[in-house]
């Protein structure tokens, strides 16, 4: 009964360990991409910054949340932001160097990008059109005015 308890509690420490050895990991590569220059991620892209915050969607074709989750809160952002908000979609078997350069872990996850093209926020996963639509308003966005 002992070796048990002490097998669960091992293993309970290691779950933890590495639950937060891949958390600071996560962080460390997002603030490293939050410092690194604009011009690589957009490079990895195939675009380049136009003044408006832009929305970057990473999915497969195989990818279920992105189709069934992902792109209807990409959908409601879209309509609710208008022509304010620059949506770029990325298929990642497609796109390979932007998943690199981004630091994408699965599909999906989006990328908010600032005015001046530098990395705002990062989602790894599914991200609902609320989160989403705090992070375009953390970065100054505003949704479309209703005609």
């Amino acid at each position: 009964m002992v070796e048990r308890a002490v097998v669960l509690a091992v293993a309970a420490v290691a779950v933890a360990a590495t639950v937060i050895l891949a958390r600071w990991w996560s962080r460390r590569g997002l603030s490293g991409l939050r410092t690194a220059p604009a011009e690589g991620l957009w490079t990895a892209l195939g675009a380049s910054p136009d003044g408006r915050p832009s929305l970057v969607v990473f999915s497969t074709p195989s990818c279920t949340a992105c189709r069934t989750a992902q792109h209807p809160a990409i959908e409601t952002i879209e309509a609710t932001y208008g022509p304010a908000l620059r949506v770029l979609h990325v298929d990642l078997s497609r796109q390979p160097a932007a998943a690199a350069a981004f630091r994408v872990l699965t599909a999906p996850s989006t990328a908010l990008l600032t005015r001046d093209g530098r990395l705002g926020s990062f989602n790894h996963g599914f991200a609902p059109a609320d989160r989403l639509s705090a992070q375009l308003s953390a970065l100054g966005a505003s949704p479309a005015s209703p005609r």
